[in-house]
């Protein structure tokens, strides 16, 4: 008797419902799997190992700068699906960009209907001593989103020093 194996189950979903009942992932449908399918190809399954490029020490991010840039967006997401007031972003951008919060939170950003934002994947690129630019993804009901954003130190209130000065939400 063979019995389908199983390599990969997605991870739970630990985010607390919206306000207005939907969840944050929205309804998926759940795949089933398949049974008694068979591999046409010669090989074992295994991948080859592939190596990935050392990240540039010179481009590498600092820890703080990661914590900060993970929280500051995390936040913000938070504050553009209204589970969170405007208000706490303070210290985390600049005032121009701070002042720019309240009118995407009006405007719905895409795909809001969907559920809540859930930050997945940060990129960061050091381009300066005291800059980085930063790039990444966030779901909402099972599709995929882009954000990015510019982070220069000494520029806000964090205690970190760093703050977003430049935003972008897709």
């Amino acid at each position: 008797m063979q019995v389908p194996h199983r390599f990969i189950s997605p991870a739970p979903h630990f985010e607390p419902p919206a306000r207005n009942g939907v969840h944050p992932l929205g309804r998926r449908p759940v795949a089933e799997p398949r049974v008694g399918t068979t591999r046409r190809s010669p090989h074992d399954g295994r991948s080859p190992r592939r190596t990935l490029p050392r990240p540039n020490a010179e481009n590498a991010a600092p820890p703080e700068l990661r914590r900060f840039t993970e929280h500051s967006l995390r936040l913000t997401l938070e504050v553009l699906d209204g589970r969170r007031p405007p208000a706490h972003l303070r210290p985390l951008l600049t005032k121009s960009v701070h002042d720019l919060v309240p009118a995407l939170v009006r405007s719905a950003p895409a795909g809001r209907r969907l559920g809540g934002a859930i930050l997945t994947r940060i990129h960061i690129r050091v381009v300066q001593v005291d800059a980085a630019e930063v790039f990444g993804t966030y779901n909402r009901g099972g599709r995929v989103f882009a954000l990015a954003a510019r982070i220069e130190r000494g520029k806000g209130a964090h205690p970190a020093g760093w703050a977003i000065t430049s935003l972008q939400i897709a």
